[in-house]
């Protein structure tokens, strides 16, 4: 094993690999079977970690030996236990310092490898409906840097970046609520009247008043966002969903609760918030990196890689052994087209990758069916998935 396969690998990890490098890296990949199953072990982000803390101490340099002389083996006298192929993987994730397990596969695929009917689905795009107090819907698509007319006293402005503005007025003292509505294939930002911004998830909906007034904030999610809450000690901010409330001072945080989803969650980045468990009248208080999950009718605080919760309203998606169905549910929503499981055993394999938000559905595709034995057709607006 050369020394640039080293380098190569060192690169995919710490997501900083090139085009030509990735082309070259697929090629060694293609070159034996258990090159392909080096990869599908370091995959494993939580036994790495685990490894991580019991090889850190060890000579790096003998570990890299360990490495090269472990993939040189001929593959029909030697079978490797899964114990030397976790201490092959430690040395990579010991090299990069800590760096991500995330993989990043590049658009150009081997001939005769092609797995996805290449079509035309483009991603997400910037698109909300506003809802009025008096039911006056009003289209947030392709507006920038405009203002809109709400009342005859009462004016919204869009940004330049195409985001939804509030400005507190004093002409309101009784609140009117909005409602702001993202379908599938949208996503959406907004600015509330108190400068607390929300990034809205697809298939999300966020009921607010246009303006503040009294002794709380209190707004209600249905679906996923992301926010970052303006403080002010004295009037607390309620984010309040079907199944919990979520109670801060001045904190960003991450709120998934989608109706068709088995549970939901709240995922702390920085500050302080406290959860309640609307079901059975629990409450918990999270700090920095941990997570309230309600699963069924128990809530779960534990700890999390935020960027996994947190990394949607930028310019990618995370999943860290994450499986298949819950996968295909974000990639639904996002690129607004549906999932058919050809075979419902499919849904419990298990993913861990970083794909790009921006890119055409069957690049993302593409990426997902280079590490992992499953085969995508696209029908139409259906993809199957085999």
């Amino acid at each position: 094993m050369e020394k640039e396969i080293y380098e190569l690998l060192l690169a995919y990890l710490q997501e900083d690999i090139s085009e030509g490098e990735m082309i070259r890296l697929q090629g060694w990949l293609a070159e034996n079977e258990r090159h392909r199953k080096l990869l599908d072990e370091l995959r494993d982000k939580e036994v790495l970690q685990r490894e991580i803390a019991k090889y850190a101490s060890f000579d790096t340099s003998r570990r890299w030996t360990q490495l090269k002389e472990v993939m040189n083996k001929p593959s029909r006298k030697h079978r490797l236990s899964r114990g030397v192929w976790w201490r092959v993987a430690a040395v990579l994730v010991v090299a990069v310092v800590g760096g991500l397990l995330y993989w990043q596969i590049a658009d150009s695929v081997r001939p005769g490898k092609e797995q996805v009917l290449v079509t035309q689905v483009g991603p997400g795009e910037t698109q909300a409906i506003l809802i009025t107090g008096k039911g006056q819907q009003l289209l947030l698509q392709g507006l920038k840097d405009t203002c809109l007319n709400i009342t005859e006293n009462e004016t919204l402005k869009i940004n330049e970046d195409g985001s939804l503005k509030y400005s507190l007025s004093t002409f309101s003292q009784t609140p009117e609520w909005h409602t702001l509505q993202v379908p599938r294939g949208g996503e959406y930002k907004i600015v509330l009247d108190d400068g607390t911004e929300i990034w809205l998830n697809s298939a999300s909906e966020l009921k607010y008043p246009a303006h503040f007034v009294g002794n709380e904030r209190r707004v209600y999610l249905k679906g996923e966002a992301y926010f970052q809450v303006l403080r002010n000690e004295m009037i607390p901010f309620i984010v309040e969903t079907r199944d919990m409330d979520v109670k801060v001072l001045g904190t960003s945080f991450n709120v998934s609760a989608y109706e068709d989803e088995e549970n939901s969650h709240t995922t702390l980045v920085e500050g302080r918030v406290e959860v309640d468990d609307k079901i059975n009248g629990e409450k918990v208080t999270l700090t920095p990196g941990k997570q309230a999950l309600l699963l069924g009718e128990e809530m779960i605080v534990r700890e999390v890689n935020t960027k996994l919760y947190a990394m949607w309203r930028k310019d990618r998606f995370t999943f860290a052994s994450e499986d298949m169905e819950g996968v295909i549910r974000k990639l639904s929503r996002w690129y607004n087209v549906d999932f058919f499981f050809s075979n419902s055993s499919m849904k419990q394999k298990r993913f861990t990758g970083s794909l790009p938000k921006y890119s055409d559905i069957s690049q993302v595709l593409k990426m997902i069916g280079m590490t992992t034995d499953i085969k995508f057709q696209i029908k139409g607006n259906t993809i199957i998935i085999q």
